[in-house]
């Protein structure tokens, strides 16, 4: 007795009924994958589709739909190989893929001649934490199933006590300045908050007087001041003469004024009313002056942004720390600096939110790099890399050049001349790409075995090559 053929849900499992419709879907996901990769970037369709738990739940599903029905035919007949190892094969690739998204890691090294590395980055968004002395902890922090938010945060506690959560998460984010009205005690700047619009500029930022890095903004053509007096020469926050294009934002004991300055030319000040638009005479551009604060400190944020406004997504999150009477939040920006801060008892407590970071069996070590560029021309036509890579158990270094169609296998690592960069030093960075695909050989012998089976139902259905009539009515 054959369970698959007397199953009603086995039976449906393996049946066409289920396996057209199968198809179509895999074939629109595929579709979709390929436009949402066109569309935006290759980490967007991984995050929206390809590395999605629903995308592995169905080649999942439809691996047990072939294997369903390929035994829903068991005993098998002498005609019915090449179906049999034709779905063996699609199963066989099938599995690979699978293997491929949750085991197979893709990162990146980037070393200079006589540099040396042995770990990899992974784009990956890993939130890393440690409290005291205690050890590094690390999050998955790219949030698929669900992006955290101030009413349903993530929460850990930490090891030594505390609590760290995050409320908010941009996947793709831009780092803005705002102004905080400083508490009692604390230094701060006056500040004003500005909007900015014209026909190619539509900018909304903060300006502290006297701040050596807040205190101005270059647009290009022209460039934004805020200063504490009436004058032409000697701004707060200003090196050098005013550009001929200007717009000085002024605070006295009066309150606000503004003055412009267009192809070296300056217009008479103005007294500024919040809320009021006010044409600044170059560039079709116009100002409003939003709030001013008589002391106030930068604070970074992040503003979320559209997912196809950049190649490469720039993630950032809202962190919150609670350790007793101590609280502290703050953003971290993808592969921002570190932050730290004193706990009450006398410890400290480190984050840092960026790739994530594995390590390799062994090293590698850059001796030389070479750029190869067509004739007259800057443009790269091949770059080579001179490596040695070490093996630390076995105390073995071993020379090897990558270039671009020569990658190194070793230890079932891949690792591919990616890319180069070069400096203002003019040295150059070789960037490799690091992969390891534990579903390459699924993929490719199922791909052998899927045509075997199909030159083998070519061959058991035409009489020609001996097929018999009564195997057909069988």
């Amino acid at each position: 007795m054959n369970p698959f053929k007397e199953n009603r849900i086995l039976r449906f499992l393996g049946s066409v009924q289920l396996a057209l419709p199968m198809l179509l879907v895999l074939a629109v996901l595929l579709a979709a994958g390929t436009i949402v990769e066109s569309r935006f970037s290759t980490a967007v369709a991984k995050r929206f589709v390809y590395g999605t738990w629903w995308f592995g739940s169905f080649l999942v599903l439809l691996g047990i739909n072939l294997i369903c029905s390929a035994f829903s035919r068991f005993p098998w007949k002498k005609y019915q190989t090449g179906f049999v190892v034709t779905h063996l094969g699609i199963v066989c690739i099938l599995a690979g893929s699978f293997a491929t998204q949750q085991w197979g890691l893709d990162g990146q090294i980037a070393l200079q001649e006589g540099g040396e590395g042995h770990s990899f980055q992974q784009d990956k968004p890993t939130l890393y934490y440690q409290s005291g002395d205690g050890p590094v902890e690390k999050i998955p922090a790219a949030f698929p199933f669900r992006v955290p938010d101030p009413d349903h945060p993530f929460r850990t506690q930490v090891e030594g006590g505390g609590l760290l959560m995050v409320d908010q998460f941009y996947l793709n984010a831009q780092r803005t300045t705002q102004g905080r009205a400083t508490a009692p005690g604390e230094k701060g700047y006056p500040a004003v908050h500005i909007q900015l619009d014209s026909s190619f500029v539509h900018q909304d930022t903060w300006l502290f007087q006297g701040h050596p890095d807040y205190g101005r903004i270059d647009l290009g053509p022209a460039s934004v001041y805020f200063e504490g007096r009436d004058g032409k020469k000697g701004a707060q926050g200003r090196a050098g003469p005013y550009p001929p294009n200007a717009l000085v934002v002024i605070r006295d004991k009066d309150g606000l004024k503004f003055k412009t300055r267009f192809h070296g030319q300056w217009q008479a000040p103005q007294t500024v009313q919040p809320g009021q638009a006010y044409a600044t005479g170059w560039m079709d551009m116009q100002f409003r002056v939003r709030e001013f604060l008589p002391s106030a400190q930068p604070e970074s944020t992040f503003l979320p942004l559209p997912l196809d406004s950049q190649k490469d997504l720039t993630p950032a999150l809202h962190y919150e720390f609670l350790k007793g009477a101590e609280h502290e939040q703050g953003w971290l920006g993808y592969q921002d600096q570190p932050v730290s801060f004193l706990l009450p008892d006398k410890g400290y407590f480190s984050m840092a939110y960026g790739p994530q970071r594995l390590n390799l069996p062994f090293a590698i070590h850059l001796t030389h790099f070479e750029v190869g560029f067509d004739p007259g021309t800057e443009k790269a036509a091949s770059y080579t890399s001179e490596i040695n890579y070490i093996d630390p158990e076995q105390g073995v270094q071993t020379p090897y050049v990558i270039s671009m169609n020569h990658p190194l296998h070793y230890q079932g690592y891949t690792v591919y001349q990616a890319s180069y960069e070069k400096g203002p030093d003019g040295k150059y960075t070789s960037v490799f790409s690091v992969g390891m695909d534990p579903g390459l050989w699924l993929k490719y012998g199922g791909a052998l075995v899927m045509v075997l089976g199909i030159i083998l139902m070519f061959w058991f259905k035409n009489p020609a090559w001996g097929k018999k009539a009564d195997d057909v009515q069988n």
